[in-house]
This record gives C-alpha cells, sequence and structure tokens, in this order.
C-alpha cells in the first residue's frame, strides 16, 4: 500500500498532538522519539501502529516550559521520517 505521508501537530494547553502516517521502512518510531528528545519533548501517551504502514499519534509536552512553536516539531518529525526514505509529505 502506498500513499501521500502525513505529519499533523496541534497545540492543546500545554502539551502538543503529534499525529504521523507514513509507509513503513526502517526505524520511525525510534528516530521521531530521539526527534523529540533534541527539541526537550517528553512522550506524555503514544499510540503506534505499524501493520501495513507506520502510523502515530503522541501526546508530548515541553519539559523545559519553553514556549515551543509547532513548525518546529513538525520539521523536526518530518527530518525524522526522511532519514527513512524521503518521500513528499503532507504537512497539515
Amino acid at each position: 500500500m502506498v500513499f501521500q505521508q502525513e505529519v499533523k501537530v496541534e497545540k492543546n494547553g500545554g502539551e502538543f498532538v503529534v499525529k504521523v502516517r507514513c509507509n513503513k521502512g526502517g526505524d520511525e518510531l525510534v528516530s521521531i522519539v530521539e526527534a523529540f528528545e533534541e527539541l526537550g519533548l517528553n512522550v506524555v501517551q503514544a499510540r503506534v501502529c505499524c501493520n501495513h504502514f507506520f502510523a502515530m499519534e503522541a501526546i508530548v509536552v515541553d519539559r523545559d516550559q519553553e514556549s515551543r512553536d509547532i513548525q518546529d516539531i513538525t520539521q523536526a518529525v518530518l527530518k525524522a521520517i526522511e532519514k527513512h526514505g524521503g518521500e513528499r509529505m503532507l504537512v497539515t
């Protein structure tokens, strides 16, 4: 199954909801969690599915209480996924 990849980040109070969907191809989960770590974000809750494709929905919070930007998080996740294929992304 081939489809357009998607990364969506929304702010909900002090939390960010990050939704990712892409083709399977490597260690997407590890790369995304490493990107969160580099930004100083803690994962509060996450759901991952990787049967036919990779999908993740995570709630993350800024451990340093800095004001993170949705665009910064989106770009970090895109970079993490591009390490495993570089296919075109849909950012919403």
